[in-house]
């Protein structure tokens, strides 16, 4: 009961921070740990961890252009401290390039956690997680358009009324650092039952990250730098009997005044005993925005993961109904020391 107290506190405490953000989101997004939560590096049993998820979004729009947002990551608990404690290490790269000018977004970090056993059976854990990249963005410039550009399209008589124009000049690629945190409590409540619940923290320093030079006068004073992103997340997983599982999870986003929130419930099936393959099944929904049809399979050290979200926003007039597609995979290689046996000299007796 003590576990299920904290983790209602835990939730509550997140729930009513207010912190700010802006970045990439996932329908699958527990299928891509490292820009979930810097605390789950290293968070699974095994030696190595290695994947990727990717998130095309939108084709129809921009002369087919859309979004596309590719991943890829790798970590391991890298060192055991005493008994039931470790350190985890990782990596993580991923990609969002949107519309006809192809605007990128680039990340590549590098993260460390701490796992920290909170009983002496090591069924409930508190980890910590520090996360340090380069973010770099850039735009094609050629592909833009701009009012003085459009002037001879406009009838005769008309007036462009602006009153700092801007031109490509203006505008150039960048970088800059950028730290995010998070820690998490994973409690096994049960021989049936299990959670996670995580709260992260993205663009802590806040870096300067803008597509304008800096003698631009067209991005007013305080706002070129990237807002800190609060992110709240939980995963419930219950053994319904031996071949049924349920596991609701959800994801809760905040920038500034504006916010995400996603839900979902995923119903898996074990074909048998001796098979190890789970099919996974349900339903998710990012409020105001798009149902989820999630699909997943589990088979040993293998983790396939698919979605499709049905837009049920104003976008669904301009994508012509096609929603977006995302598929995930990732593989634990697990590569366990043989223990040394010391060979025994038996003396006869005499």
């Amino acid at each position: 009961m003590k576990i299920i107290r904290f983790t209602l506190l835990f939730f509550l405490a997140g729930l009513f921070t207010q912190l700010s953000a802006q970045d990439i989101h996932w329908s699958l997004y527990n299928m891509s740990p490292l820009t979930l939560n810097p605390a789950l590096t290293g968070a699974y049993l095994g030696t190595a961890r290695i994947g990727g998820i990717y998130r095309d979004q939108a084709p129809n729009i921009s002369n087919g252009k859309g979004y596309q947002t590719p991943s890829f990551y790798i970590d391991s608990p890298i060192l055991a401290v005493g008994k039931k404690d470790w350190i985890g290490i990782g990596a993580m790269l991923y990609s969002d390039q949107a519309g006809s000018a192809s605007l990128t977004n680039q990340g590549a970090f590098a993260s460390i956690a701490y796992h920290k056993a909170l009983d002496k059976k090591g069924n409930s854990l508190l980890s910590f997680g520090l996360q340090g990249g380069v973010l770099q963005r850039d735009i094609d410039v050629n592909e833009l358009r701009f009012g003085d550009e459009v002037l001879d399209q406009l009838q005769s008589g008309a007036t462009m009324i602006t009153q700092n124009p801007l031109n490509r000049s203006d505008i150039n690629g960048s970088s800059a650092f950028d730290l995010n945190a998070g820690i998490m409590l994973t409690a096994q409540v049960n021989k049936q039952t299990d959670l996670n619940i995580g709260l992260s923290f993205y663009h802590i320093l806040s870096p300067e990250y803008t597509l304008l030079s800096s003698n631009s006068i067209n991005t007013p004073k305080g706002r070129r730098d990237l807002p800190l992103r609060f992110q709240l997340h939980g995963q419930f997983n219950f053994d319904l009997n031996k071949k049924w599982m349920l596991s609701p999870t959800f994801l809760y986003n905040q920038t500034h005044s504006a916010n995400e929130i996603q839900v979902q419930g995923m119903v898996g099936y074990k074909l048998n005993d001796k098979d190890p393959m789970i099919i996974k099944l349900g339903p998710g929904y990012r409020l105001g925005d798009a149902l989820e049809v999630l699909l997943g399979v589990d088979y040993k050290s293998f983790k396939f993961g698919a979605s499709y979200d049905v837009t049920l926003s104003g976008l669904n007039d301009i994508n012509n109904g096609v929603g977006g597609f995302e598929f995930a995979l990732s593989y634990i290689i697990k590569i366990f020391k043989a223990p040394t046996v010391k060979p025994v000299v038996i003396c006869p007796r005499l």
